[in-house]
């Protein structure tokens, strides 16, 4: 990541701004500040974007369900239906294995 004054030179606003911003994205996770290099986006995946992701599959998910409903498929079968999907999309060493 740019040091803070650059950053704030090129986007044409105030340092304090960057540097709130940078505290921001510390404390959510997303980046680590390394005392001598500077700060680095982080390794470890943020909560915030599980939280994000789970949110998208949780819409997905609704949809399904409603789908599911208006066809009068229950979801029991659903749940079978998935399990069976994702056991066809394991490469063929895994699939033996379970």
């Amino acid at each position: 990541m740019l040091p803070i004054r650059a950053l704030a030179e090129r986007l044409l606003i105030n340092p304090n701004t960057v540097a709130r911003a940078y505290r921001e994205l510390e404390i959510a996770g997303i980046v680590v500040k390394r005392r001598t290099t500077g700060t680095f986006v982080s390794d470890s995946v943020s909560p915030l974007a599980r939280r994000e992701r789970l949110k998208i599959l949780t819409e997905r998910i609704d949809a399904l369900l409603a789908e599911a409903r208006q066809m009068n498929v229950a979801i029991d079968e659903i749940v079978q239906l998935v399990r069976q999907r994702e056991k066809a999309m394991l490469p063929p060493s895994h699939v033996e294995e379970k």
